[in-house]
């Protein structure tokens, strides 16, 4: 029997560790690109949850009745402590004025979301 391998058979070692670097490279892009979607994923849940307090606040600043100036509190959205701000200002109108809610987390104080919506001096 005559041994049917040619010399032309099968990889080179240097074919094998070219197909094994471009390989590395691939897996380590795709790595990369897994994190990153991981972590925008943090940001909007964030950014999600901040702007419920925004909202619950907005809501809150309509149905009270109207004063000037700013108050601050805590709120916490699925575990998560958020420190909100609203400041009532007037506006150049008469009987207009201008709410800007301002939410960050509260281990970093990093504002996460600021809303603006506007009222009349009566209540809902």
């Amino acid at each position: 029997m005559k041994n049917s391998l040619k010399k032309d058979d099968g990889f080179t070692l240097v074919e094998v560790l070219a197909a094994l670097l471009i390989f590395s490279f691939a897996i380590i892009g795709l790595t990369r690109s897994g994190t990153e979607s991981v972590r925008a994923v943090s940001v909007l849940q964030d950014k999600a949850y901040a702007g419920i307090v925004a909202d619950n606040q907005l809501i809150r600043s309509r149905i009270e009745p109207l004063k000037v100036g700013a108050k601050t509190g805590k709120d916490t959205v699925k575990g998560k402590p958020y420190e909100w701000r609203v400041e009532t200002s007037e506006t150049e109108s008469d009987g207009f004025y201008r709410l800007i809610v301002t939410v960050s987390e509260s281990q970093t104080d990093q504002v996460i979301l600021t809303r603006t919506a506007f009222r009349t001096d009566k209540t809902l």
